[in-house]
């Protein structure tokens, strides 16, 4: 019941218009008063600037003049309603020209016109009655005052029935109303009380139409310019407004720049307490660089990274501010900021390509605890365009063959004989020449294109292999690298099925390398494709082993059949004893796991020496032969440089 009540209630408050409404439906209902206000004391003014002028005209050029007691009457009360009309239309104007009086005094403006309307339209049609005529001056002025400006209903009832029944009340009193005329006065008293609420009610509808359609545009205009996560700008709203601030002639660029911040560990915070935690310090970040950059360009780049268009003024001082509440936090996870910059050198330079400069540089030193600032520089361009040029011509590299394979020997340290061969590309580029493999490679990693490359080498390997067969020349395996987002991007084993297949060669002919940086520990996604690998019948090689820091981790998640031992083990040989001692157990170690041993960087006979001693199997190095093509490969084994071992395996 009280429920009930209470719906009842809230519906009565409604159709009075007692209800508290936004500021926007406000300001929607008293605009449109205002508005209405013009038309109606335009009319007024001129209805009466009209009647006092007919009425001077009559006197002096007109038979029928009116009497000096009329003329007392009623002339006083047009120019009281033409004052009123006059003080309504200048608040109006002047509400309209933007320099409008405060609201309560357009109120008082609002409420003192329509009681002189409402006592007009009694005296005169009281003056009316008494002679026996219609009271058409009253219903004329409500219909005015409560249809053309709107009153809350509440306020309608109570002022057009005060005003009716005292009109009732005053003609009643000198000349008893006849039952028609109660009956009419009661019917436009009903009419007008049903237009003046019903259009209340109307407008009130439209200004809240008015204001849904005003906040879903609102919205819409707020994701176009800002960012969903943060709230700060997004980045199609910060390109356009740099490269407005770039193109303007008047905008001094020489002492500007763009700022790539990089919010170090963030994942970690992720991790910990949820997205939406993480989200929220997102946000939070945004608004602090925001405060800290105030009145500069700022923007959520991307995950954890913001970039900033400002004048290289105080920079240090605001980066470190941010970096503090960053490090403050969350000590525990150590989240640190680190900030790429990217000075502007011509106003060509587009706002997307001067944020990748400030990323560059900012990448640059994330590996570097002890920097957390650095500026682009002219090395870091040549850098930059180099790789720019590596991934946008990756693929015509591939299909104009400017990269090669090259082979490198492995040798059995038992007799010396070729057992395999390690696949590695070389990029000869007719405008850079010769590309370093390290930047090349690293690159396209960096950039997830290694794919690309990966797949070329291997179909390039299967089919010099295929090629030696049909010669009827020895084949011996050949070990491929394969990169940790082959794994990701590919179904790798159904691939390398694919090309093997193709070619018909068999699987004894291919070794699967994976590097140990690449492995992770309780990676389920890695694990089940190289356990594909070896449910196949491939040799699965661990490369590198002894380069990263989980090293014997990875012997205890994962499966392999040799483990490449990293050639760091064997710089300074001669000198550091313990690099023996450490070789030595990293074999024994292999041994007792059921893996077999290969050496990488063996290049003096010493070491040669020593790693057959201690039972490493095979072995790789400049001793035995750099990377050299086919052709070459090919012609020292028809020499006898290399002999070939009996085995496949």
């Amino acid at each position: 019941m009280y429920n009930i009540y209470m719906k009842f209630l809230k519906k009565v408050k409604t159709f009075l218009g007692l209800e508290k409404y936004s500021p926007y439906v406000s300001s929607y209902y008293e605009r449109s008063n205002v508005k209405s206000a013009i038309y109606l004391s335009s009319v007024v003014i001129s209805l009466e600037l009209w009647m006092i002028i007919s009425t001077i005209f009559n006197q002096f050029y007109s038979e029928t003049k009116r009497s000096a007691v009329w003329l007392w009457h009623h002339v006083p009360c047009y120019i009281c309603l033409l004052c009123a009309g006059v003080l309504m239309l200048v608040y109006s104007l002047l509400y309209y020209a933007n320099k409008r009086p405060n609201r309560i005094a357009g109120k008082v403006i609002n409420i003192v016109f329509s009681i002189v309307s409402i006592l007009f339209g009694i005296y005169i049609s009281w003056l009316d009655y008494i002679k026996g005529e219609q009271f058409i001056t009253l219903i004329t002025m409500t219909l005015f005052v409560f249809c053309f400006l709107q009153w809350r209903p509440i306020y309608t009832l109570l002022f057009l029935t005060s005003s009716f029944v005292f009109f009732y009340f005053i003609c009643n009193k000198v000349n008893p109303a006849t039952y028609a005329t109660t009956v009419n006065l009661i019917i436009i008293w009903i009419a007008i009380v049903m237009a003046s609420i019903n259009s209340f009610h109307q407008k009130i509808k439209e200004a809240k139409k008015d204001e849904r359609l005003e906040q879903a545009n609102n919205i819409l205009l707020r994701l176009s310019i800002s960012d969903e996560i943060t709230g700060i700008s997004n980045m199609s709203y910060f390109i356009s407004q740099t490269l407005s601030k770039i193109n303007d002639k008047g905008f001094n660029i020489s002492d500007s720049l763009f700022l790539f911040l990089d919010v170090e560990h963030f994942k970690n915070y992720n991790e910990k307490y949820g997205f939406v935690a993480g989200n929220e310090f997102l946000k939070n970040i945004g608004q602090l660089i925001e405060k800290e950059f105030q009145g500069d360009d700022v923007a959520h780049f991307s995950n954890d990274n913001y970039v900033v268009f400002t004048k290289d003024v105080d920079i240090q001082k605001k980066l470190q501010s941010i970096r503090n509440e960053i490090i403050r936090y969350d000590e525990g996870i150590k989240m640190d900021l680190k900030t790429g910059a990217y000075r502007l050198k011509n106003r060509d330079c587009l706002p997307i390509v001067a944020c990748d400069h400030a990323r560059y540089a900012c990448n640059s030193i994330k590996k570097k605890y002890e920097q957390n600032y650095c500026e682009y520089t002219d090395q870091m361009d040549q850098d930059f365009y180099r790789k720019q040029y590596i991934i946008n011509n990756i693929d015509k590299a591939i299909e104009n063959e400017y990269i090669k394979v090259f082979y490198q020997p492995v040798i059995s340290s038992k007799d010396g004989k070729l057992v395999g061969l390690e696949a590695l590309a070389r990029w000869d580029d007719p405008e850079y020449g010769f590309l370093m493999p390290g930047l090349f490679i690293e690159t396209l990693e960096e950039y997830h294109q290694i794919h690309k490359l990966d797949m070329y080498v291997l179909n390039r390997v299967c089919k010099d292999i295929k090629s030696n067969i049909d010669s009827n020349l020895d084949c011996v395996p050949v070990s491929l690298n394969f990169s940790r987002s082959d794994f990701d991007i590919l179904d790798l084993s159904e691939e390398v099925q694919k090309s093997l297949e193709f070619y018909s060669i068999s699987k004894d002919l291919i070794h699967v390398e994976i590097t140990e940086s690449a492995l992770t520990e309780n990676d389920g996604n890695l694990q089940h494709s190289l356990s594909k690998f070896r449910e196949s019948g491939y040799k699965l090689w661990l490369d590198d082993f002894g380069s990263g820091y989980s090293g014997l981790n990875v012997l205890k998640e994962y499966e392999f059949d040799v483990m490449k031992i990293d050639m760091k083990f064997l710089q300074h040989f001669g000198e550091n004893e313990k690099a023996k001692i450490i070789l030595k157990n990293i074999v024994s170690l292999a041994k007792d796991i059921g893996m077999g041993t290969l050496t990488e960087g063996v290049e003096t006979e010493e070491a040669f020496n020593f790693l057959k001693e201690i039972g490493c199997e095979q072995l790789q190095g400049y001793l035995f032969g750099k990377p050299m093509p086919r052709e070459q490969l090919l012609e020292k084994i028809n020499q006898g440089t290399y002999v070939m071992a009996k085995t496949n395996a």
